[in-house]
């Protein structure tokens, strides 16, 4: 593992709440509601922290515990930073990030968008060996409204952040929507100068891969049916 770590190496597909580790899991856990647990907040959560197996469902509760910490811009902003220390640490070189923004109680979408991409500028900034980029999320299972309003923030916030977002992500649970319905918003961001890089062949949808290959798309996330589904 030595070895490995020492390699300086590249990572294109990093979703921001899903590269919290445990430790960062803990600290924002603390961050938000102090050492003592509240009540009715436990659930599966010493089981994460300790590396036990867990079920499926548990599993997504491990999403739900990481949108609960962050729901507010300071957590947030400690959470970037924790996942960029780790890729850091792990010699991660270049990391590109992932994130879908969000409004909560505490902060509108313009906040969370605005506070990764001012961390990663930071960063940048500071020559620490390792450059990072954002690529700004559409989670299809939100709608095709909350995906235009995520191309139009972008463009709007890509002036304010210069070289910081280098193309638009399409990912989120594909079942129960179709990839059509959010062309234009994806059509949107390419005509202002991100590439496209979609979640692509999650599940078995010949037509669904085609219409995307169709539309164009620079970079592809995961493929897994993609063979013999289309022509290249």
């Amino acid at each position: 593992m030595d070895f490995y770590r020492l390699v300086p190496k590249i990572e294109l597909h990093a979703h921001l709440n899903g590269s919290l580790s445990n430790s960062t899991l803990a600290e924002l856990r603390e961050m938000k509601y102090g050492k003592d647990l509240p009540n009715g907040i436990d659930d599966c959560f010493y089981k994460i922290l300790h590396g036990e197996s867990l079920t499926l469902e548990e599993c997504f509760k491990k999403f739900q515990y990481a949108h609960d910490l962050t729901d507010r811009s300071e957590a947030l902003e400690r959470a970037t930073q924790r996942v960029i220390e780790d890729f850091a640490n792990d010699n991660v070189i270049y990391l590109e990030l992932r994130t879908t923004p969000r409004s909560t109680a505490q902060m509108s979408k313009r906040e969370y968008l605005s506070t990764v991409l001012e961390v990663i500028r930071k960063t940048n900034e500071n020559q620490s060996g390792i450059i990072v980029k954002l690529l700004p999320s559409i989670d299809r299972s939100k709608g095709v409204l909350e995906a235009m309003e995520n191309v139009n923030l972008a463009i709007e916030l890509n002036a304010q952040f210069p070289g910081t977002m280098v193309a638009f992500d399409l990912s989120g649970n594909p079942f129960g929507t179709q990839f059509t319905d959010f062309v234009p918003a994806l059509e949107k961001a390419r005509q202002h100068g991100f590439p496209l890089a979609l979640h692509c062949g999650e599940f078995e949808d010949v037509q669904e891969v085609k219409q995307m290959f169709a539309l164009g798309v620079d970079r592809i996330g995961h493929g897994t049916f993609i063979e013999d589904a289309v022509n290249i």
